[in-house]
């Protein structure tokens, strides 16, 4: 009966995140131009710097990188683009020398390539960290480490952005640079699978991960905690935002009470349809909802979340 139940908790972790994998790679079609930041604003969450952060995110993602530069040379001292072939991947770096500060953008599952990766959800030991990691976006996550060592100023802080794939392996990315002595003044992760078990949260729980949660949106509820093994679940880092509807949003807080938001993926797809989910979980879905909170957030209980929550249209 054990090989049997740990044969069905495979069978539902892959299946889940090959659903997860089809949505993410249906973002690949074009999405309207950014939304412009207004300026800053004072507030328990720095919704203005999320979300400059996810219009410049979503210009690298869906954008060529001519159009790119175009969009965001004014703002930086330096823009680097770098393509990864073996990983298929992208990441960009802009520098303000003024402020001493390098940001970071790593970009989500584009194509079947990073599709793969997402599906290899077993733990691997990572010796540098001494903790275990979801073994596909360990690898993701390694390919931009050795490539982005030499570009970065050791003298600068660090901010780390990411969407969805890009959001796990931006975790996965800090964890290692402030390991070598990186100063990481912030890592935001929309839309971010969980990377890691106990053990990692517990050793790196000092790194200032900031994860935002769509309401409606699946892949933060994968993998499944009980996948690979109930024992031993994955959990997430840091405190979650969750957005809900116009200026609302809660926190989580970081005790991983974000496990209840949903009780299953395969749940919340059969309760809103397919197509609520897809939508929830793009960056220009974030962007929209970030947008919203700006001039006057409304922080809420988590307990009266569904008051607040992802109308149904």
């Amino acid at each position: 009966m054990r090989l049997w139940s740990s044969r069905g908790r495979l069978f539902r972790a892959a299946a889940s995140l090959a659903c997860a994998t089809l949505l993410a790679l249906q973002s690949c079609a074009s999405v309207p131009r950014p939304l412009i930041a207004p300026p800053d604003v004072s507030g328990a969450v720095d919704f203005a710097t999320i979300l400059r952060l996810s219009e410049a995110y979503r210009v690298m993602r869906y954008d060529k990188e001519e159009q790119t530069r175009a969009a965001l040379r004014a703002s930086y001292d330096a823009l680097t683009f770098v393509d990864l072939p073996k990983t298929k991947n992208r990441y960009m770096i802009g520098t303000l020398d003024s402020a001493r500060r390098q940001e970071i953008w790593i970009r989500g599952t584009a194509n079947l390539r990073n599709g793969l990766y997402d599906l290899q959800f077993l733990k691997h030991r990572n010796e540098k960290l001494g903790i275990n990691l979801h073994a596909g976006f360990e690898r993701m996550a390694l390919a931009v480490y050795k490539d982005i060592l030499p570009r970065l100023n050791r003298d600068y802080g660090l901010v780390i952005f990411g969407h969805s794939l890009g959001a796990a392996e931006a975790v996965i990315l800090a964890m290692l640079l402030s390991t070598d002595g990186f100063h990481v003044t912030h890592v935001y992760a929309t839309g971010q699978p969980r990377v890691t078990d106990a053990e990692g949260v517990k050793k790196f729980d000092f790194l200032p991960i900031t994860r935002i949660m769509n309401d409606g949106d699946p892949v933060p509820l994968l993998p499944p905690r009980d996948i690979p093994s109930a024992a031993d679940p994955y959990a997430h880092l840091g405190k979650a935002v969750l957005l809900l509807d116009g200026p609302y949003y809660c926190l989580l807080g970081e005790d991983r009470s974000d496990d209840a938001l949903a009780s299953s993926f395969w749940q919340m797809l059969s309760a809103e349809g397919t197509y609520a989910p897809v939508k929830e979980h793009l960056i220009p879905a974030y962007i929209e909802r970030l947008a919203l909170k700006l001039s006057s957030p409304i922080q809420v209980p988590c307990a009266d979340r569904a008051l607040y929550g992802t109308k149904k249209k």
